[in-house]
């Protein structure tokens, strides 16, 4: 009799609200009819809610946000599933707004957030809208923004990232703050001449999670689950005009 094929994982958010944000996505998948070269992607995995709402809690408490949380766009660059954007909509944000370059992606991240504005246990405090776009075109909310990045692309596109926020400040200088979860490039904001670091340091999920995160990392042999992640925040403060001599 032949062996069942092992079902994949399936994280406990999902099992709570009937939404499709598990499973981990090579970026060679993702990579496929964007034009972009699949070295310079990672993969997606949704974020464990423990970690996002962790970050969120440090970021409100001890970190003095420029704008109240009210008039604040979550930003969240690659969205994949959209499992940021369901979580962070639980957060009173002005709104909520996820970018994500894969069609395929960004159809199920409209799917699940359809589903998360039916469902009452929810507790949806902010509007979402999920655009599938190329987050380094598409501009940066004029309001004041909080951007999240759980490494979503190597340093090719971070690059490119980080000059169009830039560019989007020049014309709307509005606050701007950026999460960086699993920051393995976190050297390229650390060394940034418009950037300065707010915090870093391990962010530990909770037992639940850990549990879920070693069962999905548990289908493939590319990564592995410490329980914890690597995260920074920074604040974007501009370049600062060399002082000229007397």
């Amino acid at each position: 009799m032949p062996r069942k094929k092992p079902q994949p994982a399936i994280h406990p958010f999902d099992q709570a609200h009937a939404t499709d944000t598990s499973g981990l996505i090579p970026g060679r998948t993702i990579a496929e009819g964007t034009g972009v070269k699949v070295e310079e992607l990672t993969a997606y995995y949704g974020v464990a809610p423990s970690i996002l709402t962790g970050l969120l809690d440090r970021w409100l408490q001890e970190l003095h946000p420029q704008a109240a949380i009210e008039n604040t766009v979550f930003l969240d660059i690659g969205a994949g599933k959209g499992r940021a954007c369901l979580l962070a909509s639980q957060h009173p944000f002005l709104r909520v707004e996820g970018v994500e370059l894969n069609e395929t992606l960004a159809n199920i991240a409209k799917a699940n957030i359809a589903l998360w504005a039916q469902d009452p246990t929810a507790n949806a405090l902010a509007p979402i809208e999920l655009h599938h776009a190329d987050a380094t075109l598409r501009p940066i909310p004029a309001a004041p923004t909080l951007a999240f990045l759980f490494h979503p692309f190597e340093l090719p596109i971070l690059r490119r990232f980080l000059r169009h926020i830039e560019h989007s400040r020049t014309t709307h200088p509005a606050p701007l703050d950026l999460i960086y979860a699993n920051a393995e490039h976190d050297s390229l904001l650390d060394h940034h001449a418009a950037f300065t670091r707010l915090w870093m340091g391990r962010v530990p999920m909770t037992p639940a999670d850990h549990v879920a995160d070693l069962a999905a990392i548990a289908e493939q042999k590319e990564y592995g689950s410490t329980g914890d992640e690597l995260c920074a925040i920074y604040r974007y403060t501009g370049r600062r005009a060399p002082k000229i001599s007397p």
